[in-house]
């Protein structure tokens, strides 16, 4: 019988973990969201008993962690992009006159 309800307990922690992260409005709502259920998951991985159970878990796990590491990887993302944006448009403008002097 305790099988049936830890079953029931852990899918109704999933169904709210899911609507939490489904209805986050921002970046910091969501990397709290996300550490909370990565803290379950590893809670629950070390009571988990089937195989099965554990692969299911572990793959949570590695996603949520891709997760956060791409939430903190953001800024880092977007100043190289903006480096990346200025260089070319440098070098297109410089391009462009050097065109209009060569004419």
């Amino acid at each position: 019988m305790t099988d049936v309800i830890d079953y029931t307990i852990v899918r109704k922690t999933y169904e709210s973990y899911l609507k939490e992260i489904t209805y986050c409005k921002n970046d910091k709502e969501l990397r709290l969201v996300i550490k909370r259920f990565l803290d379950f998951l590893k809670d629950m991985y070390l009571e988990a008993v089937g195989e099965k159970l554990r692969t299911y878990i572990q793959q949570h796990i590695k996603i949520a962690r891709n997760i956060l590491t791409l939430m903190k990887l953001k800024y880092l993302i977007f100043f190289i992009y903006n480096f990346l944006l200025e260089r070319l448009i440098k070098e297109l403008l410089n391009a462009i006159k050097y065109f209009t002097s060569v004419i």
